[in-house]
């Protein structure tokens, strides 16, 4: 459950990469709460921190041999072809996505893609305090033509660490 709805996407998402990777050695109990740079966002404090990298440096100053990875993309359809890469490997990943409200874009989320199909993704969006996972199918196509259409949302976090295989999952 992600603990911060207004700020806390990439460090909820992050611990859903390390425990889909079965990594033990983390403080999940704290987790939010330690890598969320913008905690107190709107009390004193107006420009956010939280970003793939920031979040991914201030987990590895605390577990040196968590080690996250973020790729920028131009053009959405490459973003869609490293998503397929990605999951072809079963890598777990974190895709950052504009949201439209009315059509008209309201900020970015950062979702686990959970499954896919050859034409559709599955997020997940959230998980609700009871553990009730809210998921949405997107079509590939529209992944790649709202990168293409509005700023931001134009990267992909991975795990990276010592003791992972290729795929990002704990070696056997």
């Amino acid at each position: 459950h992600q603990r911060r709805s207004r700020t806390g996407c990439i460090p909820t998402g992050y611990e859903m990469l390390l425990r889909a990777a079965g990594i033990t050695s983390v403080n999940y109990a704290r987790f939010q709460d330690d890598f969320d740079l913008d905690v107190n966002l709107g009390r004193g404090r107006t420009v956010p921190r939280n970003n793939f990298i920031s979040v991914a440096a201030a987990v590895r100053l605390k577990y040196p041999f968590l080690h996250f990875e973020q790729k920028s993309f131009a053009k959405g359809k490459d973003k869609v072809a490293f998503i397929d890469a990605c999951l072809a490997r079963q890598r777990p990943i974190l895709l950052s996505l504009t949201q439209l409200r009315s059509g008209r874009p309201s900020g970015w989320h950062i979702m686990p893609i959970v499954d896919a199909g050859p034409e559709a993704c599955l997020l997940l969006r959230f998980v609700r305090k009871d553990g009730t996972p809210v998921t949405e199918w997107i079509n590939k196509s529209t992944i790649a033509e709202i990168h293409d259409k509005y700023e931001g949302g134009k990267e992909i976090a991975f795990l990276k660490a010592k003791g992972l295989g290729r795929a990002g999952l704990p070696d056997q």
